[in-house]
């Protein structure tokens, strides 16, 4: 993700739009699509994925609800393994509301007499295990469901929970680029959803950690003339009711809650294919046109350029969609989000790489940062200087210049809250492989990292996975290597 405009030299934060929903209505709009719930769900035949073995997740204690991620510690449940969400959602952006209900696909992993989801804000108005009803209670942010009889492990269950209401103010620690997380209504009549690293609970119930990575399938309500843009690939667009029409989104590959996005806008879509091969599909802001051309043309090669890096790109497609309210990028999966401000060729494919980084290969830990994030950081720096052995060269010496002069100096492996994504998150992190490069040697380097992705794509990894991988690439220990960067 790029929140903020970093130099080597001097320490820059880029300032955050307010985010605001100007005169917006605050109530239920008068006309509705028709009510969704348990009763009439409907799923359109989807295209099956096979989905790779999961990292194992540990089995629940007494009084202990948390995944058990020591750096985010109340974020995870435990006792259920997501296999898809259904996310249908009536989103206007003119109102200030939402109407949901989230079909979670799951399978029991230890016997159950209750479960809970991250969830926050918004009114329940009704769980369903299967087809029964369920009682509910909330904790914190924890939504806690009494199953109407015990589960025994390895049950595949389906649960449905319905919600509505205007989106709560949901405060991070970790995301200070951003006054709340969730349902964002920014400007240009767009109405988007932000939720790294904590947010995907702030506008569905989900098992909201990256270990838990599961298939998506978005059906979006929407007025003429918005579109409604998500993860994955159009499946269908549909008439409702009253002047509306829904958008049926697909992601038939496993992706991490905080990854997932939902977009409403008028926008114009452009289609394009790499010269590998590989679909794009972008959703701009008309007015927007010319200016996205040059970077659509870059991500065309540089998809290719890391498909031969790394290993083929992981999903079914890629794009961007624009917003507004805020100024950042981020890398949600196949469909990067950036407002126009930050629209740039390094933005993409810094974004880009995260496909690969981050997103296939996920985080074991938020405190584990420094590795997606110096990893896409560093892959910008390749692309930009991949002509230019000497450039990229000073780059770094200026980088490293940065890192141990600025005034914000802590361990990567333990970054501070509130320094989630920070300078040092980024360019340290790319430091790091950059020095990690010079250590193996560039053959070796590369099969690590294309070892690295073959092996946890899909799932998640830890930095003790990722090193083992490097060390079994180069032959040697990296020990004192790894001891000395994220001591």
């Amino acid at each position: 993700m790029r929140k903020q405009v970093f130099q080597a030299e001097i320490y820059v934060w880029l300032l955050c739009l307010l985010l605001g929903s100007g005169c917006r209505a605050q109530e239920p709009p008068a006309v509705w699509p028709t009510p969704i719930g348990a009763a009439t769900i409907t799923l359109l035949p989807a295209t099956p994925t096979l989905i790779p073995t999961p990292t194992p997740l540990p089995s629940p204690t007494p009084d202990t609800r948390s995944l058990g991620d020591p750096y985010i510690p109340e974020l995870g449940n435990l006792g259920y393994d997501v296999q898809r969400y259904t996310l249908q959602l009536a989103l206007d952006p003119d109102v200030v509301w939402v109407r949901g209900t989230a079909v979670l696909e799951a399978i029991t992993t230890t016997p159950l007499s209750e479960l809970s989801l991250d969830f926050v804000g918004f009114t329940v108005t009704g769980v369903w295990w299967e087809t029964t009803p369920a009682s509910f209670t909330r904790s914190d942010a924890k939504l806690i469901i009494t199953l109407p009889e015990p589960a025994s492990a390895a049950l595949p269950f389906r649960l449905t929970i319905a919600y509505e209401g205007a989106p709560a103010p949901t405060t991070s620690p970790h995301a200070t680029f951003a006054d709340s997380l969730g349902f964002v209504f920014g400007g240009q009549q767009t109405v988007y959803t932000l939720a790294e690293p904590d947010g995907a609970r702030a506008w569905f119930p989900c098992n909201d950690h990256p270990r838990d990575k599961a298939l998506f399938r978005f059906e979006v309500t929407t007025p003429l003339p918005y579109t409604a843009v998500a993860n994955g690939q159009l499946h269908a667009t549909l008439p409702a009711d009253a002047g509306q029409q829904t958008f049926i989104w697909e992601h038939n590959y496993p992706m991490a809650t905080y990854l997932a996005l939902v977009a409403v806008g008028v926008y114009e879509r452009l289609d394009d294919v790499s010269p590998g091969g590989i679909p794009l599909r972008h959703y701009i802001f008309p007015e927007a046109r010319a200016e996205f051309e040059p970077v659509a043309a870059t991500t065309a090669v540089a998809i290719d350029w890391m498909s031969d890096l790394f290993g083929p790109y992981p999903f079914e497609a890629f794009g961007l969609v624009m917003v507004d309210g805020l100024s950042l990028a981020m890398e949600t999966q196949t469909m990067v989000l950036v407002s126009p401000e930050l629209l740039g060729k390094k933005t993409a494919v810094h974004e880009l790489a995260h496909m690969w980084f981050g997103n296939w290969v996920s985080l074991d830990s938020w405190s584990e940062m420094w590795r997606k994030e110096g990893l896409a950081t560093y892959i910008e720096l390749l692309w930009r200087f991949r002509d230019d052995a000497a450039g990229l060269e000073a780059e770094m010496a200026n980088i490293t210049s940065g890192i141990t002069t600025n005034s914000r100096q802590f361990s990567l492996a333990a970054p501070p809250p509130a320094y989630l994504f920070d300078y040092n998150i980024y360019y340290k992190g790319a430091a790091l492989l950059h020095a990690l490069r010079q250590e193996m040697g560039d053959e070796a380097f590369f099969a690590g990292l294309r070892v690295y992705v073959q092996s946890y794509g899909g799932r998640a990894a830890s930095d003790a996975q990722f090193r083992a991988v490097m060390e079994a690439a180069v032959g040697r220990s990296l020990a004192p290597f790894f001891a000395q960067w994220l001591g």
